[in-house]
């Protein structure tokens, strides 16, 4: 009883209003309701009452999404475009677009390699083999940064220099290129660190067109190399052992003299006329010495070796400072 006297007073009201209730309602989930209604005209006689447009009423708005499908399923003619996307799904385009730029233009992380052709490498102007495209040629054991790849080549920087050199030229070890001494072994002239050595410098002394073991002046001039110091020699010769603080006196970034210093170049002579060469790697407070040589005791052996300041002064070394 208590529905009809309900439904009674709505159809009041909306007659009151000159509307009469469609029987098209569509629910959308539990709290959207959407009543289609048509205006109530009065019929004229004679006439044709033309369809009125259509009057939608809605609930309050309440974001309800509907259930999501699987299989994309189309809404009914009656259903308004509501859509529900996941906000995991929406993708940042402009995000994206920016993301690809910065690929694009960081190629590679910058890392130090080292040239490993035995005959150095040609750094040429773009990545491609051209007429008059090399800007200069990299010897063995160049250090260069690479920053980038382009098919076969990388693309490096040196000092002033970019270019583009051949990938397979380059390493990222050190130790495949430069020589690793180890106190008490015997380097011959077939050893794979002579031979590194001898790459490295040019075979400036040529002990390696006459098949020498390693020589002392071999060992200084790749371990000078390797802190990037270089002597600038004059025409004189030969650059024998015990010559070298003659040869050298007056030359542009040399330094002679008696007192030992760390990284510098000691040069003495036995007692039986034989000069000697050693590499400075440590002076103590006690003025004791370390010092790495190639020939002290025997030919092409490889010595580590601490001298007190008594013994040392007995030899009476002068000490070679190259810039």
């Amino acid at each position: 009883m208590w529905n009809n006297f309900c439904a009674v007073v709505e159809d009041l009201f909306w007659f009151a209003f000159g509307v009469e209730r469609s029987n098209e309602i569509v629910v959308y989930g539990e709290q959207h309701k959407i009543i289609h209604l048509r205006a109530k005209t009065p019929a004229v006689a004679g006439s044709v009452r033309a369809p009125s447009e259509p009057v939608f009423l809605a609930a309050p708005a309440v974001p309800t999404l509907l259930p999501q499908t699987t299989n994309n399923q189309s809404l009914t003619a009656h259903s308004t475009p509501v859509m529900s996307v996941p906000l995991p799904i929406i993708k940042n385009e402009l995000a994206e677009e920016n993301h690809d730029e910065q690929k694009a233009a960081i190629l590679h992380a910058p890392v130090v390699m080292y040239v490993k052709a035995k005959s150095g490498t040609a750094c040429i102007h773009s990545p491609q083999i051209d007429f008059d495209a090399v800007i200069q040629t990299l010897p063995y054991g160049t250090a260069v940064t690479v920053i980038g790849y382009q098919g076969r080549f990388a693309s490096v920087n040196r000092s002033n220099i970019t270019g583009w050199v051949n990938k397979d030229d380059i390493t990222p070890h050190k130790n495949d290129v430069w020589p690793a001494f180890v106190s008490g072994h015997e380097y011959g002239a077939d050893h794979v660190c002579t031979l590194r050595t001898r790459l490295l410098i040019e075979d400036m002394f040529a002990a390696g067109q006459l098949q020498l073991p390693l020589q002392a002046g071999e060992y200084i001039t790749v371990r000078l190399a390797a802190e990037h110091r270089t002597i600038t020699w004059s025409r004189k010769r030969p650059r024998v052992t015990g010559a070298w603080a003659t040869l050298l006196k007056g030359a542009s970034g040399i330094h002679i003299g008696v007192t030992p210093k760390t990284d510098t170049i000691m040069e003495w002579q036995e007692g039986n006329g034989e000069g000697r060469l050693g590499y400075v790697e440590a002076v103590a407070p006690d003025l004791s010495v370390t010092i790495s040589a190639v020939g002290v005791e025997e030919a092409g052996l490889y010595t580590v070796k601490t001298m007190s300041e008594e013994i040392w002064r007995e030899l009476r070394p002068v000490f070679i400072e190259v810039a």
